[in-house]
């Protein structure tokens, strides 16, 4: 079964193929609707790729975020057939390869290749896949992402750290904020005061950061509430 998906991956890579790209597309407090549009591509395109594509060529009214395309900014999150990522970083072939992977794993067979593309979740849609994100920046306003230490004056010296207490840091300080993990967390989903995956994320950043000088306040507060 391995060797046939592999077989299946290399055959995506080689030719160029016609995607049908599922867009859910929405306005404001209205419901959602699927708009289809096939688009002739490469494997290697990224799904940003395609939707400018589509936005360029066919219809100029459905709205994205975008910025860097580089996987760095976090702008184009969205849900791509399910689940929360970036469409700079996920290329049709890899995700046309995973579907036919899970047809097979499931017994089920789709003989078109198609993409679908919705918002982010837990977040209300402003239009087509552009969500308002006020509730994702004010929970992580909430937890006082900020280090509290004479370091935010300017200091008579740098406030080093070692290597062992910087890697504590290293996880959560690869976080671009994109919001996918809001959009797919269940716990946000069932309770809207809960502050989300990428504020305890925050929250945890700096209280393990040894520069900081406000830990215990810190905790204190954290306990209060949700």
């Amino acid at each position: 079964m391995i060797f046939q998906a592999g077989k299946a991956i290399l055959r995506l890579w080689l030719v160029a193929m016609e995607v049908i790209f599922k867009v859910i597309r929405q306005q404001q407090n209205s419901l959602p609707v699927v708009q289809t549009y096939p688009l002739e591509v490469d494997p290697g395109n990224t799904i940003l790729d395609c939707l400018n594509r589509i936005k360029w060529e066919q219809d100029g009214t459905l709205a994205f975020r975008k910025n860097c395309r580089n996987t760095i900014c976090g702008s184009c999150a969205m849900r791509i057939n399910g689940r929360s990522a970036l469409a700079c970083k996920e290329n049709v072939g890899s995700e046309i390869a995973r579907l036919q992977q899970i047809q097979s794993l499931t017994n089920t067979e789709n003989p078109n290749l198609e993409i679908t593309v919705a918002p982010l979740g837990n977040m209300p849609v402003i239009k087509d896949l552009v969500v308002e994100m006020s509730s994702f920046w004010d929970n992580l306003e909430a937890v006082a992402p900020y280090v509290s230490t004479a370091a935010r004056q300017i200091p008579e010296r740098e406030f080093l750290q070692t290597p062992q207490e910087r890697s504590l840091l290293d996880q959560t300080g690869n976080c671009i904020m994109c919001g996918a993990c809001y959009s797919e967390c269940n716990a946000r989903e069932v309770n809207p005061d809960f502050v989300g995956p990428h504020a305890l994320a925050k929250a945890y950043r700096m209280v393990a950061d040894s520069r900081d000088s406000n830990t215990e306040n810190r905790l204190e507060n954290y306990n209060e509430g949700t």
